[in-house]
């Protein structure tokens, strides 16, 4: 039987520093890490942030629960319906699948005003078999992948020829 993932939320600014103590402490994490270029008056420079701004992923045992909540930074878990948030097995390898492939993603924020679009499947490459939402056609397809495990959505920047839509 495998662990389930939960989902810390972390004071902001400190995913790196809560990852940093897991790892230290023996725990099994994930922090999702894109690369994006910050531009400042003077300069450019290429730094890791965090996918989801806010939350790590940890595989602890009931009992650790509390030890959890005590590390530095570490607000509380997710909660969702009265209990702890989890992310399925499938719903991580496609987050790292995305990560690791340096697909073009940007967090999505359900305040942005979204219509509904159709459904799609993934047909070929890392993502093939997962389904999502077409957020707009263009130049570009965005395919929305949505996690209703934890509140969060990511939009990915596919090519046209790797998506079918879902009957």
């Amino acid at each position: 039987m495998t662990q389930i993932w939960k989902v810390i939320y972390v004071a902001s600014r400190f995913e790196k520093k809560v990852a940093s103590f897991l790892e230290k402490e023996g725990y099994t994490y994930y922090l999702p890490l894109i690369e994006k270029i910050r531009v400042w008056s003077d300069r450019k420079k290429k730094v890791l942030m965090p996918l989801f701004n806010g939350y790590v992923f940890v595989q602890p045992k009931e009992r650790e629960r509390d030890k959890i909540l005590q590390f530095p930074g570490v607000v509380k878990f997710l909660r969702y319906n009265g209990v702890d948030a989890f992310v399925t097995e499938k719903e991580l390898e496609l987050i790292q699948s995305i990560v690791e492939k340096g697909y073009d993603i940007s967090q999505y924020n359900d305040d942005e005003i979204f219509t509904p679009g159709e459904a799609v499947a993934v047909t070929q490459g890392p993502l093939k078999g997962f389904s999502g939402e077409i957020l707009r056609i263009g130049n570009d397809n965005f395919a929305l992948i949505v996690f209703e495990n934890f509140g969060q959505s990511v939009k990915v920047k596919l090519p046209k020829q790797i998506i079918k839509k879902i009957a």
